[in-house]
């Protein structure tokens, strides 16, 4: 394998200075990773810089596949158990909020371990925080739509394949599913939770064909000695070297980076010559570089407003009818709860279906078949008798200046973050649509005068989807930020952000798909520039 991966970075360092390259990207995940293939399709030569190696196993027919049990959290759907094997340590400071996520050096970085659903970002949150031009690019420009069907290879044109055979999710049981959560929350409108997965069987949420990650479209041209794309392994970039265009002028450009060599561990040059720079190493990674070349002297807001939305959620049972089993399906919308915006998920059966960070909520409620509250603790251990619903709030968090990552030299990045506590209007409406979706499914009985309680949504960790965002903002809907809408770094001449550094707010979807469309749009900008 070090004969197939293996690049010297020295004759790397003089290839570039002898302007070889026509990019050169730092990091390899969902910002980078994408633009580099497009870019390489293209037939441009493109160096890309990742921290870390290849860790997941790939290209090898009898590779074997873990597998525990549907739902665990060790299993191939379940990520967690892998994520806190292999993210990097983030240190905090004393007075910062407790932070679980963190990054993953390796090629393809966290889209490897992402949970593949694609939600777009909804209406509002789009024209309130982002400008004019992504807002229009993403929805009536089709930019979405591209990048959907990048992501899952054109395999999804409808979405879902529906069908009536005995084994799918028919069109019927969907509609059945939508019609209860509609009457229970008058005036939304819920639909299928799009998922980056390229199907080749007729029923839905089968991944015969494997979730995207950008680890495959790499691993394919670095096993095939592609001419047009060189990747060089196991690197840290730990700044890059800028100087004024010409005397007087306050436009800059970047000059080198300061990489730390694999082998000697020494800090080296590397000329970029000609090549367009683009910095996606994510949000802290992407940040860290920046304020260790003191960009943050030029902007700012460098490094600053880092923030990941709040995710809560609550989990509930109810024990399965005689010869019926509700089928795993998994339904969205965007809805306004106590005020903020939000993306509202009820997942069926969620220990069986994508479970992710399901596997690892806990059921808190089991109810019988006739809507009776039971003894939790004697039926965890029967989870198998039980259909579960789940719902997950996910929401708009802006992002907040006195955040930021700290441009202290240690081992691991540092972050001073603090959220802003859950407004008790949000609180109790969130309390009120779990009542009433709860009440749809289970039609909750109680025994005499008792009450039946209700189920409180908890908050599940600040950072547990890792999607943090806003160190390197574009510019937004009100005021310019850090980047400019084509992710041009304000001031310098050749040096572009593409990662969710660029976000002007952590919105209430999973981000990765406005990232990959952002990547794509960036692909053809520079194209032609």
């Amino acid at each position: 394998m070090d004969h197939l991966l293996h690049l010297d970075t020295d004759v790397v360092c003089m290839l570039s200075k002898l302007n070889s390259y026509d990019y050169i990207i730092v990091g390899s995940g969902f910002g980078g990773g994408p633009l580099a293939e497009v870019l390489a399709q293209n037939k441009k030569k493109v160096l890309l810089i990742e921290r870390g190696g290849v860790i997941f196993s790939t290209h090898v027919l009898n590779t074997s596949r873990p597998y525990f049990s549907r739902g665990a959290s060790n299993s191939p759907e379940g990520n967690e158990r892998v994520y806190d094997a292999v993210k990097a340590k983030v240190q905090c400071t004393d007075t910062s909020d407790t932070y679980i996520g963190g990054p993953v050096y390796c090629v393809g970085g966290r889209s490897n371990l992402w949970g593949i659903w694609t939600p777009e970002i909804g209406d509002n949150t789009l024209q309130k925080y982002f400008h004019k031009d992504i807002h229009t690019y993403l929805k009536s420009g089709g930019g979405y739509k591209k990048a959907f069907n990048f992501l899952t290879d054109d395999s999804q044109h409808t979405i879902y394949p529906q069908g009536d055979a005995e084994e799918e999710v028919s069109v019927n049981e969907i509609n059945d599913v939508k019609a209860k959560l509609q009457s229970a929350l008058t005036g939304t409108n819920f639909d299928l939770m799009p998922v980056a997965a390229q199907f080749n069987a007729p029923a839905p949420y089968k991944f015969s064909q494997g979730a995207y990650s950008t680890t495959l479209a790499i691993m394919n041209r670095m096993y095939a000695n592609d001419p047009y794309l060189t990747v060089l392994l196991n690197t840290e970039v730990l700044a890059v070297d800028h100087e004024v265009v010409e005397s007087g002028k306050a436009q800059r450009k970047v000059r080198a980076l300061k990489i730390r060599d694999p082998q000697t561990k020494t800090i080296k040059d590397l000329d970029v010559g000609t090549a367009k720079v683009i910095l996606s190493a994510g949000t802290i990674g992407t940040a860290s570089i920046a304020l260790n070349s003191g960009l943050q002297h030029l902007n700012k807001l460098v490094g600053t407003g880092i923030i990941d939305h709040d995710v809560c959620y609550v989990r509930f049972a109810k024990e399965k009818d005689a010869g019926v089993t509700l089928k795993p399906l998994n339904l969205k919308t965007h809805m306004q709860v106590g005020g903020e915006e939000c993306l509202v998920t009820v997942t069926i059966n969620a220990n069986f279906f994508l479970a992710g960070s399901s596997a690892l909520i806990e059921t808190s409620h089991y109810y019988s078949g006739d809507g009776k509250l039971l003894d939790p603790s004697k039926q965890a251990r029967q989870q198998h008798n039980f259909d579960t619903i789940c719902i997950l709030f996910e929401f708009v968090a802006p992002l907040q200046d006195g955040n930021s990552v700290l441009n202290i030299p240690g081992l691991d990045p540092v972050l001073d973050v603090r959220r802003p506590p859950i407004k008790p209007a949000v609180q109790s409406d969130m309390d009120d649509i779990v009542k009433k979706v709860r009440d749809v499914f289970i039609n909750p009985t109680t025994a005499g005068d008792a009450p039946n309680p209700g189920i409180r949504p908890q908050y599940l960790g600040f950072g547990v989807f890792s999607h943090e965002s806003g160190t390197m903002r574009m510019d937004g809907a009100t005021g310019e930020g850090v980047v400019d809408t084509n992710l041009k770094f304000r001031g310098m001449d050749n040096l572009w952000v593409c990662d969710l550094s660029v976000m002007p707010v952590c919105p209430e979807a999973n981000p990765s798909l406005t990232l990959a469309a952002l990547s794509l749009r960036l692909a053809d900008h520079l194209q032609q520039v």
